[in-house]
């Protein structure tokens, strides 16, 4: 008779853990988010700027403006989005020297790799005796997850045997940081047009009865296979 009432207690203990365990009053749903759930990774726009003063007693630009607009056009080839925004001042009553600065941006950009069909021109209103910039811009994106060290009610999780908050926070931040472009959280990245040379190219070998990069890789296969 004892052992039964042994038995009943053991029972109804366990099915009372079991259902504290499956989401009770205890743990809640909320508890059994991923570690990318809890910490998921943001993707935001931010405007990259770059300010050159127009200087009116040169006609060209300077070796420092010219180094910085390189490593603003390397910056923009490699996490740009859109087109690159040159700004000039207008209405300032020397509109010529701001064009022409201007101008010699668009140049330099474009020797340092940004295509003419990337780059946007517009104007300012830039009132008499202020100095005269050139403002360029350009939009990119950056990732991030929510931040760490969150140490309030460590205790009561430790009692409820649940993970603490800065659980995966620094795996999910590392990963946000590793992303070569953010943008390709949001979209998928875009492809460029087939090389229309190279098809043209290779029909022409094949024509000829040529051997064709396909043809040599195929006889490669045939021989490791015979070996």
């Amino acid at each position: 008779m004892n052992a039964n009432k042994t038995k009943i207690a053991l029972l109804s203990a366990a099915s009372l853990l079991v259902v504290g365990c499956s989401g009770g009053p205890f743990n809640g749903p909320q508890h059994g988010l991923t570690v990318a759930e809890t910490h998921p990774v943001s993707v935001d726009s931010q405007v990259v700027t770059l300010t050159l003063n127009v200087d009116p007693t040169t006609s060209d630009l300077s070796n420092v403006d010219k180094a910085r607009l390189r490593s603003f056009a390397d910056s923009y080839l490699t996490n740009g989005h859109g087109v690159v925004t040159v700004t000039a001042p207008s209405g300032a009553g020397n509109d010529n020297d701001g064009h022409e600065a201007a101008a010699d941006v668009r140049k330099t950009l474009n020797d340092a790799g940004v295509s003419w069909s990337a780059m946007h021109g517009a104007t300012y209103r830039a009132g008499s005796g202020n100095g005269e910039e050139i403002v360029l811009s350009f939009t990119r994106y950056v990732a991030s997850a929510s931040p760490c060290g969150v140490w309030k009610g460590m205790r009561e999780r430790e009692y409820r045997n649940l993970r603490t908050p800065n659980m995966g926070c620094a795996t999910m931040n590392n990963y946000a940081a590793m992303i070569a472009d953010p943008h390709d959280l949001i979209a998928p990245a875009e492809v460029d047009p087939r090389d229309g040379t190279s098809v043209v190219r290779a029909m022409k070998l094949f024509r000829e009865g040529q051997v064709t990069a396909s043809a040599v890789d195929g006889n490669i296969d045939a021989e490791t296979s015979g070996n």
